[in-house]
């Protein structure tokens, strides 16, 4: 009895334990179900969360597109009933794929863009882009977190914030729900005016001062960066490039490197060095090999942030081009095999004549896409023109013969055209003139020819017929406002909006380049005088346009001071000469000086010895200007192999002795192009010596007081990206709904 018992007791042992771990075993199979199932579904959120952040990079790219091609948008653009964001075809090929042959887990929508708003929020994968907002200057300080590394910091910025909704959904089979995710950015467009800059190059950049130099303002190059001095070559504030960034010369230059110091600033205001020495941290000492910090070293993306804090960037950090807005990328012409450099000179055009409205004739799209697009962009730059922009026109002929008008413009600032597709014009007759032509002539010859008319070029070679320029006078008639003065064309605040342009016959009848480049003729020059006041007139303030800018598609002269008292007591190279406020018609007024090539001629020149040696052409011990400068210039290894651009230190043009003698100039210097004109090599001989480089960046510039018809540069920046809850996301979505139909 008692072995039966202790059986029994065994087997209901055995049946407890058994049960237990049955129950153990039953709880934790739920447990890796309920574990599996959580899994599942975020793998799924995860899976849509990706889908809605692809939607919007795609937006965004989408918008930067549009927005590169073209110079404004209404705020309801991307309204269903205009060009609405919507579902990429390749998004549904790639990601979802068809029906048989799914790619993905992504629910599949029955329409790709919205017609109505009304619509918004019913498809499983949308994407919805909310109002264009009118934007606003800003700021981007540096010392903001978060701003550090942006290559806009420093600079006044004219911004605008697009909103973009994504969402994507994700189902799987024998799930009874699937899993959305709703997503938010903002895409910033921002708009960097070119004289933001104290230097801004389209092209490769290239300094290699003799005497030290400072430089003081952001310094952007979209091509790469050559740098080196002499005695001593200094940046105070950002340096970006869109390319590489060396130390020493261009070989195409032909030219020797200096070893003098090159240094750049951190966020303390310290002065780094760009070859190693004690101004580095000894941990930066150890990861460096080598003399020179360039950007093909291995450890220089980690290193250059480290030792200058987003001061010196280029494109391992992320630094893109910047081009004027609606222009196309400078191409440069490295061929070694032909001798033609042909490079596509794109920006070239913005100092070009207006077109017909013929040239400007826009195709089918469905018929000629590539017509259509290459018309849309052509008609964009038209309005870039300083030529389109201009209020008054100063038109010579192949003869010298001047006539001058106002172009006629519709209510948003288009030009109209007349039947045969030309832009209508106002003729614009003054009773007292303020231009000159000088048809080139001379007496004697050699080392003993006088110029009686003209000038000549000794950079160029060339004799020049000029067509004068006096400012004075013209600042007296546009300042009087007085209809009286004029024969024709009405009192100047008629027309007056701050941007003159004098424009010459092109080369040919229409251009043939792929660039859609046609150059002036040869042999003329505009030679800028009287020029120490320019207009500046109050009921132009009142329209909020202050200053002056002269433009041109031909080579600029300008003769003594321009915008400045010429006295070296007053001002510096960043401080007007007065304290007056420098948007007022007692003030220094914003300036600019726009041309194929832009030589400065101190207030001794005389056109007369312009053609004898050099030692007749002294300069004046202190000669001052201020006002930006966009012009173009002649790269290393365009004239040959060992051709010089001159650099930064050379991109102003002299054509005297400077030797001792001062320069001030307050400003910006921009080179945008190629000089398709003056297009004669520096470095030749008996042109000039170099005057000491009194040079800065405005300030007022920095604050953001631009001259009229400025371009400004785009560039894009995503912004506050947020993942939103199905609440937040019908909120958001109500809100651009509202926004649109009200024209918020």
């Amino acid at each position: 009895m008692k072995i039966q018992s202790r059986r029994g007791n065994s087997i209901m042992l055995v049946l407890i334990i058994a049960t237990a771990l049955g129950a153990i075993v039953f709880s934790a199979l739920r447990l890796v179900r309920h574990e599996s199932s959580l899994n599942k579904r975020a793998n799924m959120y995860h899976e849509a969360r990706l889908a809605a952040e692809t939607l919007l990079q795609a937006s965004f790219a989408e918008l930067q597109y549009r927005f590169d091609t073209r110079v404004a948008f209404p705020e309801d653009e991307l309204a269903p009933q205009n060009n609405p964001l919507g579902v990429p075809t390749e998004f549904i090929s790639r990601y979802i794929g068809d029906e048989n042959n799914p790619n993905t887990n992504l629910v599949n929508p029955d329409v790709l863009m919205y017609t109505s708003s009304n619509a918004f929020n019913t498809q499983p994968v949308e994407v919805i882009g909310g109002p264009v907002p009118p934007g606003d200057w800003r700021f981007i300080d540096p010392t903001v977190p978060g701003n550090e590394n942006d290559p806009l910091a420093g600079t006044m910025s004219f911004v605008r914030g697009i909103e973009i909704l994504a969402k994507a959904t994700v189902s799987r089979k024998g799930w009874s729900d699937g899993s959305t995710a709703y997503t938010r950015q903002l895409l910033e467009v921002r708009d960097a005016p070119l004289f933001a800059h104290a230097i801004f190059y389209n092209l490769p950049m290239e300094i290699a001062p003799g005497p030290s130099m400072n430089i003081y303002g952001n310094v952007h190059a979209n091509g790469d960066m050559y740098l080196q001095s002499n005695s001593g070559l200094t940046f105070h504030e950002k340096v970006t490039s869109a390319g590489e960034i060396n130390h020493g010369r261009r070989s195409e230059s032909g030219q020797g490197n200096s070893s003098g110091s090159v240094k750049f600033t951190n966020r303390d205001g310290d002065y780094i060095s760009m070859k190693e020495d004690s101004s580095w941290s000894q941990e930066a000492r150890d990861a460096h090999s080598g003399d020179w910090l360039e950007s093909d070293d291995e450890n220089w993306s980690t290193l250059s942030s480290q030792l200058y804090n987003g001061n010196l960037m280029n494109n391992a950090h992320g630094v893109s081009e910047q081009n004027p807005v609606g222009v196309m990328q400078y191409v440069e012409d490295t061929d070694d095999s032909t001798s033609s450099k042909d490079s596509l000179n794109y920006a070239y055009q913005l100092i070009q004549p207006t077109l017909s409205a013929s040239a400007l004739t826009i195709p089918d799209a469905t018929s000629d896409p590539e017509g259509y697009a290459a018309a849309v962009d052509l008609n964009e730059v038209e309005k870039q023109k300083y030529a389109y922009k201009a209020g008054l026109t100063v038109s010579v002929d192949s003869s010298g013969s001047v006539t001058m008008y106002s172009y006629s413009r519709d209510s948003d600032g288009n030009l109209t055209y007349d039947a045969s597709g030309n832009p209508q014009k106002v003729t614009i007759e003054a009773k007292s003139s303020f231009v000159t032509v000088e048809n080139y002539a001379s007496t004697g010859s050699g080392s003993s020819e006088t110029v009686t008319s003209g000038l000549y070029d000794k950079r160029q070679g060339s004799e020049i017929n000029t067509v004068e320029l006096d400012v004075g006078a013209l600042k007296d008639l546009v300042d009087n406002n007085d209809s009286d003065d004029f024969n024709s064309g009405g009192s100047p605040s008629d027309w007056w909006n701050g941007v003159v342009y004098v424009e010459f016959p092109q080369q040919s009848s229409s251009s043939t380049r792929e660039d859609n480049v046609n150059p002036a003729i040869d042999g003329w020059g505009v030679k800028i005088t009287n020029a120490e006041e320019i207009p500046n007139p109050t009921y132009a303030q009142s329209e909020g346009i202050y200053g002056t800018s002269f433009a041109t598609n031909q080579a600029m002269y300008i003769d003594g001071n321009y915008n400045a008292d010429g006295d070296s007591n007053t001002g510096s190279p960043t401080e007007p000469d007065s304290d007056s406020d420098f948007a007022t018609a007692d003030g220094e007024a914003p300036s600019a000086l726009i041309a194929d090539a832009i030589t400065f001629l101190s207030t001794n020149w005389d056109d007369a010895d312009s053609a004898k040696s050099m030692s007749n052409r002294v300069a004046s011990s202190f000669t001052e200007v201020s006002a930006a400068i966009l012009a173009g210039i002649v790269p290393s290894g365009k004239t040959g192999s060992n051709s010089y651009s001159g650099g930064v230190e050379n991109f102003p043009r002299f054509l005297e002795n400077w030797g001792g003698k001062t320069l001030r100039i307050r400003g910006s210097i921009v080179a945008l192009f190629e000089s398709e004109v003056a297009n004669e090599r520096w470095g030749k001989g008996d042109v000039y010596s170099a005057p000491n480089r009194n040079w800065g960046f405005h300030d007022k510039l920095g604050e953001g007081y631009y001259p009229p018809g400025t371009p400004s540069t785009r560039t894009y920046r995503g912004r506050d990206y947020r993942d939103l809850t199905a609440e937040e996301y019908e909120d958001a979505v109500a809100e651009i709904k509202t926004n649109l139909s009200s024209g918020v």
